[in-house]
């Protein structure tokens, strides 16, 4: 039999990559929504027929018209730029949060514990991850490697390791904690009920629920890594611009998104843990 260990790196790398391939589209849409609020005026001048010059506040995109901007304008590889660094990432972030996870359990961690260690750990591979799929995601670079190349070049290896590195820990650790927490609690409670479908329900349920309370930190990190700004200051300047409501862009499609990402990625890491632990 495979040690636990083991199985939880595989498995835990497949799901991720699976998961977050099947949600990409919606992550664009999230990552589009908040790079906007950088626009920090949203003032549209009108003409009236009369010829007399109007301001106003130019109306908030949502869901929809982000994603028929991006339609528009790139096409359906645009809701795919970045997509092979992110499952590839995916792939070791997913492998190490499990691992990590299930190792801190088998040491007696508390669930909790166990979880914001995991939380902390990954938030140094996630990083640099999320910094090429912002930017991919702004069409702006021809391929991954072109992105690569550009960050180490004009920031250096500081720009893709650290950039936006503090909000990203603080999203992490309790999101993870209320991830795997939320997820344990549901599993225990509707197993018996729902049979299989019980890990695509808890995922996305557990998936759903933890970006909720992280998520204006999301929105500094995005922005953080999108501009290569000090935190402090965007921080400083979503509230001055937009007030609190600027730090809640990209929500609906944020929680779509983990939704359809993590009920897929733990409904695959529940099929492979099951599959591989019956290797003798």
């Amino acid at each position: 039999m495979l040690p636990e260990a083991v199985t939880s790196l595989i498995a835990g790398s497949i799901a991720g990559a699976v998961g977050v391939g099947v949600a990409f589209p919606l992550d664009t849409i999230k990552t589009k929504q908040q790079i906007e609020s950088e626009d920090r005026s949203r003032i549209n001048y009108l003409v009236t027929p009369s010829g007399a010059l109007t301001i106003t506040k130019a109306q908030t995109p949502n869901t929809f018209t982000t994603a028929g901007e991006i339609w528009s304008t790139q096409g359906i590889n645009g809701f795919y730029g970045g997509v092979s660094t992110s499952m590839i990432g995916q792939a070791v972030i997913k492998a190490t949060a499990f691992s990590v996870n299930a190792a801190a359990l088998h040491a007696d961690y508390n669930l909790v514990a166990a979880a914001a260690t995991a939380g902390l750990v990954t938030a140094f591979l996630a990083s640099p991850v999320d910094r090429i799929k912002v930017l991919m995601q702004t069409g702006v670079y021809q391929n991954e490697v072109h992105c690569f190349k550009s960050i180490l070049e004009n920031e250096g290896p500081k720009g893709l390791l650290c950039t936006g590195l503090v909000p990203t820990i603080f999203r992490e650790v309790p999101a993870y904690t209320l991830y795997f927490y939320l997820y344990g609690v549901l599993m225990s409670s509707s197993s018996d009920l729902l049979g299989v479908i019980a890990p695509i329900f808890s995922g996305a349920i557990a998936g759903a629920a933890c970006v909720v309370p992280v998520h204006p930190v999301d929105v500094v990190k995005t922005i953080v890594q999108h501009s290569a700004s000090e935190w402090q200051s965007v921080v400083s300047d979503i509230y001055e611009y937009q007030g609190l409501e600027g730090f809640w862009e990209g929500l609906l499609p944020r929680m779509s998104r983990a939704a359809v990402n993590h009920a897929t990625t733990f409904a695959v890491y529940d099929f492979l843990t099951h599959q591989l632990s019956q290797i003798q």
